[in-house]
């Protein structure tokens, strides 16, 4: 299977098309359409909702479209900065596993539709390296977490990580660290103006002000399954930890650098695994776990050891998402 996913780049793309396909055809079975959302939501998610019609289905279609482009893109962005080889499809693969292990994951929507700006934040704090006046890149990223912070308030942690992303990369200017943090408060304070303009604003106030209160740490209820998961994916988030920094320097500077920014954000994950009820979908901290994996697997020698356990792996996350149709819930 790493054969595979080292060459034959177009099948590679089918196969993995096909398996964001079987992942969520569960999600099409049990969803109920004309339901609530039935977790934590903002006004600006809310609004997206309406200008869907209300309609779970429309947004079950339009998430389930950004996460297979999402996937994609940051696959690209991954071998770009060659965390990954090139031309391999390997950390889509393990992504959509990753992020599909459990029910829970396709039908978490704020979080999904934040993660094409977080990784665009991402792959801009990437690019700053090679940069003599990062300061329009930085901006960006600031308003990349806010527009993400918009639809999955825990997003907005992610401030954290620039700001030491910055220090990795030896900045030193205080004005450097203040412009993200200015553009995480612009679109805010657009958003604010426009509704102060043409609606409620008392209303979106108190509303955002009792989700960014929401930020406290929550207990870890989740169900038997669920921690079988959680505990298998950060043992091996721990063991391709270990083997990716065990080749570190063999690595470029550049790359030295995005592996230690990345080891940074993962940190920040771990928070915001906890920062938001349900606990399981805080994608963040599975989407890192999928990117150390797919590094570790791209140096991996013994390959039939493990194609074995990423074709275990993929029947586990298959049977995770088919067992509710048909009453088991573990």
């Amino acid at each position: 299977m790493l054969k595979f996913f080292k060459y034959n780049y177009i099948p590679q793309l089918i196969v993995i098309v096909l398996l964001i396909a079987v992942l969520w055809i569960p999600v099409f079975i049990t969803q109920s359409y004309d339901a609530p959302y039935e977790y934590p939501t903002t006004p600006m998610y809310n609004m997206l909702l309406s200008i869907m019609g209300n309609s779970n289905l429309a947004m079950t279609i339009l998430v389930m479209l950004l996460f297979g482009s999402c996937v994609f893109v940051f696959n690209s962005m991954m071998t770009v900065d060659n965390l990954v080889s090139r031309y391999s499809s390997i950390f889509s693969f393990v992504m959509v596993l990753c992020m599909c292990c459990v029910p829970i994951h396709n039908e978490y929507y704020p979080f999904l539709i934040a993660m094409p700006f977080m990784v665009m934040a991402q792959q801009t704090i990437f690019l700053i390296y090679n940069i003599e006046k990062p300061e329009r890149y930085l901006m960006n990223t600031g308003i990349f977490i806010a527009i993400g912070s918009m639809f999955y308030i825990p997003a907005i942690l992610m401030i954290i990580w620039v700001l030491v992303a910055l220090l990795i990369h030896g900045i030193r200017e205080m004005r450097i660290y203040l412009i993200p943090i200015v553009g995480i408060i612009a679109p805010y304070f657009f958003m604010i103006a426009l509704v102060y303009i043409f609606g409620d604003y008392f209303d979106v106030i108190n509303d955002y002000s009792s989700a960014f209160a929401s930020l406290s740490l929550t207990k870890l209820d989740i169900t038997t399954m669920e921690k079988v998961v959680l505990l298998t994916v950060s043992l091996l988030t721990l063991v391709s930890i270990i083997t990716i920094w065990s080749r570190n320097a063999n690595n470029l500077i550049s790359t030295r650098k995005r592996k230690r920014i990345t080891m940074t954000l993962f940190g920040i994950s771990i928070v915001m695994l906890f920062a938001q009820h349900p606990v399981m979908s805080n994608g963040m901290f599975f989407m890192m776990a999928a990117i150390f994996i797919s590094m570790a697997l791209c140096n991996v020698k013994r390959t039939k050891l493990v194609d074995t356990l990423m074709v275990i792996m993929m029947l586990a996350v298959i049977a995770n998402q088919y067992l509710p149709l048909f009453g088991i819930m573990l």
